[in-house]
């Protein structure tokens, strides 16, 4: 029997619930062993899709142009074009996805280093997606 394993979801829909996140036990993270295909790797920005404010040293989620990640696919961040007004933290979706299934990341973590906004279409930061399986 595995250990239980709790996944945080912070959406700003829950706030609606007056919460400001939940907290959900999830099966099947255990380790698992993969082989990662170093050919085939997508260079992708990270770009977002609506007009998010900050306040100097904030953090918000900020929706994304949709980026299709494939099954046991891995995903990392380059530090190349990144955005001059902060940080992109990480990229997913608002709903827990296994790492064993196709995945849409449509939402990113992104923080401020200055008062501003986020406007559509700017570059929050770029991703590696290296394509894996499972073996």
């Amino acid at each position: 029997m595995s250990e239980k394993i709790y996944v945080i979801s912070c959406r700003q829909d829950l706030e609606s619930l007056g919460m400001d996140r939940m907290r959900s036990s999830v099966g099947g993270l255990e380790e698992s062993i993969i082989s990662l295909d170093w050919n085939k790797v997508r260079f992708t920005p990270v770009v977002a899709s609506e007009k998010v404010s900050f306040q100097v040293g904030e953090t918000n989620l900020v929706p994304i142009r949709p980026i299709k990640i494939p099954a046991y696919s891995m995903v990392i961040q380059s530090f190349y074009g990144s955005n001059g007004m902060g940080d992109l933290a990480c990229i997913g979706c608002t709903e827990m996805k296994m790492y064993s299934e196709d995945r849409t990341a449509n939402m990113s973590m992104f923080s401020s280093r200055i008062k501003a906004s986020v406007l559509p279409g700017d570059l929050l930061g770029q991703v590696l997606i290296v394509p894996g399986k499972k073996i």
